[in-house]
This record gives structure tokens, C-alpha cells and sequence, in this order.
């Protein structure tokens, strides 16, 4: 029941995976789901520690094995991703669950994170592992074990099977996408803007002078990502700008159509920064650490806030699937060309582009979900620290 939980809570989130849901998905009466759950929130809860039990015991099983820190982390990746063993829930809706619960959840999977931060430490002492910020590269690492799921459900990585993406992940971590990873790359970080021009008319002149669209989805965009779409209220959003739940029924409809309007921005702004990206002269080495370093950034940038689709894609509606799949396939692409002429300039080393570019997200898509989990210092080193680890990884130089 919990391993079905996992997979219809990353498929269409925590408001549509409904135990009734669940049960026809079983096979079962519902009856038989309240044997084992109280309601809802302890159906979330349950799969929740599920996955950091799960974590926590691959990571205990990877040790066993022994052998050096990459070695370690490599068969974590493996155990955890193993087509025999259950999908585990992404941790993406925390604030659904009262308080001690998701303390209960957050301990457990602090614990994990922090054991893997002490292997990555130790690595570093002996030399097998780069100088690194641990606490930053160990939540990747476990980000990007809970992401390959939620990455499947995109259309722009139908044609690349598990094997694939599992071993685009191991080779990420080991040595990055760098031909020289001896070499310096310089980038300066791309203004985070939306540069087509389009804008989603949705207020009235009115509406305007109280709240501006972009601050509206900026704000709307930011709360999703900090408490989940089910524990944030529209009062919530209109208040952090000043505005009233009123106006933004009145200017945009209800929460599904502002969810929409969120998504709509979102991947508007990860193609802006492709196509600045495209632009950039210099070497193609030097564009993609910046599209990392800037898809980072956002996800921590309150003023900016991309909503970050981690879960529930299944639930939005047809014609938002395909604008978004459209979005993903168009990124593809163009990473894809700047993946290729990387390669053909000798900036970038012979991969699987795109199996690369599929698990890529994973390393940053977590930032804005356990954004609490990391202090300021920290969060300051992501954006370089994330784009070091596309284009080095773990090995040392």
C-alpha cells in the first residue's frame, strides 16, 4: 500500500492521491486502506519516513560494502535506484503534515543526509573525494535518487531507459561533464528575467496598483515551494503582497488556474536562461555551468521563486502537460546542441548528453523544497557548489 502511496503521490501530489485513488489503484475496498491508515495525512506521513527508512537503510547497505567514499556513494545510487526495489516518495509536501510529524520526518531524514555528508567528509580527509561543501552536495545526492521518478513522467526522456539514466547519474557524480576538470571556467551569473515579452493578462488596471502580476506568481511560486500547493492558502499569497484573496479570484480565477499561471512562468524563465545561455560566447563548458549555477539561484531567490514541479504533474490538465512537455522538449535540445558543441570543441567530454541532461534537475530541483534545511552561508554556496558538481563532480582533479 505504501510502496502504490509513493508512486500516485509523486504522479499527481498530495491533493489528488486520495485513498479512494489508491485503493481502486490496489484493488481493495477502501475499508481496507483505513485498516492501515488514520486518513490522508497519515497516509502522506507514512510514505514520507517510508522513503527516509529507505534511504537511510541503502546508504547502511552501500557502507557495508566498503571501499572508498565514491565507491560508497555510487552503490547507494544503485541499491537506491534498483528496478526491484519500490519507488520512493519525493519529500515535497512537508507542510502537509502537523508539526510533530514533520519534525519526525525531518529528523529521519536529517540523519540521513548527515551520515552521507560524514562519508563525503571522510572522502575529502583521504584524498578520493574533492574539497567540497558537504552539506550542500550530500542533500543533491539524495535529491537526485528521489528525482529520477518524478523525471520519467517528462516526455523530452521517453526514449532513454533506467539503465541510462542511473548510470548519467553515477557519471555525473564521478567526474562531471568537463574534458579538462583541471581547468578554471569563468561565468558571470545571467540576469534572471523573463526576456520573450510575454505576460499572462490576468489583471485588470486595477488589480495592478495592488498587486503586479510577476510579484503575484513570484510570491504564489516561493510559498508552493516552501509548504507544498495543499497547505498554502490564496489569503497567504495575496497577503505577502498586499493584496486580498478577492482580487486574486477576481483577476485570475481560482488556486488550479494560479497553479497553472506558476508553472506557465516557471518554465518561461528556465528557457530565458537557455537561450541566454545559447548566447554566451565562450566555451560551452562555461554556458551550461551557468545555466546550473542560474536554475540554482532561482529556486532560492524569493524576488524570482520558479515553482518547482516536483510532484503532481500527472494532475494538471491535458492542456498544461503539453505546454509544459512542449517546454521540456524545447530545453532538451537546446542543451543538447550546446552539449554537442562542448563536445565537438573539446570543452566537454564524450556522454550521454541527454540521460545528462534528463537527471541534471535532481541537483538543484530540492533547493526551494527543503530551503530550511540549509543555513545562509550555505544557501549563498549553492549556485557554484551545484554547478561545480555538473561539471567536476566528485572526483578530485
Amino acid at each position: 500500500m505504501i510502496a502504490e502511496a509513493a508512486r500516485t503521490l509523486n504522479r499527481y501530489g498530495v491533493s489528488k492521491a486520495s485513498l479512494p485513488l489508491i485503493a481502486e489503484q490496489l484493488g481493495v475496498s477502501r475499508a481496507a486502506i483505513y485498516y492501515y491508515v488514520e486518513d490522508q495525512e497519515d497516509l502522506v506521513f507514512q510514505s514520507y519516513l517510508r522513503s527516509c527508512d529507505a534511504l537511510s537503510e541503502y546508504l547502511a547497505t552501500a557502507e557495508g560494502g566498503g571501499g572508498t567514499a565514491l565507491e560508497i556513494v555510487e552503490r547507494f545510487i544503485d541499491v537506491a535506484l534498483a528496478p526491484s526495489n519500490p519507488e520512493l516518495a519525493a519529500l515535497s509536501d512537508m507542510a502537509y503534515l502537523n508539526a510533530e510529524r514533520q519534525a519526525t520526518v525531518h529528523a529521519a531524514f536529517n540523519a540521513v543526509k548527515s551520515r552521507l555528508a560524514e562519508i563525503l567528509a571522510l572522502g575529502i580527509a583521504r584524498g578520493e573525494i574533492r574539497n567540497c561543501t558537504v552539506s550542500v552536495v550530500s542533500p543533491a545526492i539524495l535529491s537526485l535518487t528521489l528525482w529520477l521518478p518524478i523525471a520519467k513522467m517528462w516526455r523530452s526522456i521517453d526514449n532513454l531507459t533506467h539503465v541510462e539514466l542511473v548510470d548519467a547519474i553515477k557519471t555525473m557524480l564521478r567526474q562531471g561533464i568537463a574534458a579538462d576538470r583541471q581547468g578554471e571556467v569563468a561565468f558571470k551569473p545571467l540576469p534572471l528575467t523573463l526576456d520573450d515579452g510575454q505576460r499572462l493578462k490576468v489583471f485588470d488596471t486595477d488589480a495592478l496598483a495592488v498587486a503586479k502580476q510577476e510579484s503575484l506568481l513570484a510570491a504564489a511560486s516561493w510559498l508552493f515551494n516552501l509548504k507544498g500547493v495543499d497547505a498554502t492558502s490564496l489569503d497567504e499569497i495575496a497577503a505577502s503582497v498586499g493584496a486580498t484573496k478577492r482580487v486574486i479570484y477576481h483577476n485570475l480565477g481560482d488556486k488550479e488556474t494560479l497553479i497553472a499561471a506558476c508553472y506557465s512562468r516557471s518554465f518561461r524563465l528556465y528557457e530565458s536562461v537557455a537561450r541566454q545561455c545559447e548566447a554566451l560566447p565562450g566555451p560551452r563548458i562555461a554556458a551550461i555551468a551557468a545555466s546550473v549555477y542560474a536554475y540554482a539561484e532561482a529556486g532560492l531567490r524569493e524576488d524570482i521563486a520558479t515553482y518547482t514541479p516536483v510532484t503532481g504533474f500527472g494532475a494538471l490538465p491535458a492542456a498544461l502537460q503539453d505546454e509544459v512537455n512542449a517546454s521540456t522538449v524545447r530545453l532538451m535540445d537546446s542543451f543538447i546542441e550546446m552539449y554537442e558543441q562542448g563536445q565537438r570543441e573539446g570543452s566537454i567530454r564524450p556522454l550521454n548528453p541527454r540521460a545528462i541532461i534528463a537527471v541534471n534537475p535532481g541537483t538543484f530541483q530540492w533547493l526551494p523544497k527543503w530551503y530550511d534545511t540549509l543555513s545562509p552561508a550555505e544557501r549563498a554556496l549553492a549556485p557554484l557548489e551545484l554547478a561545480d558538481l555538473n561539471r567536476l563532480g566528485l572526483l578530485p582533479a
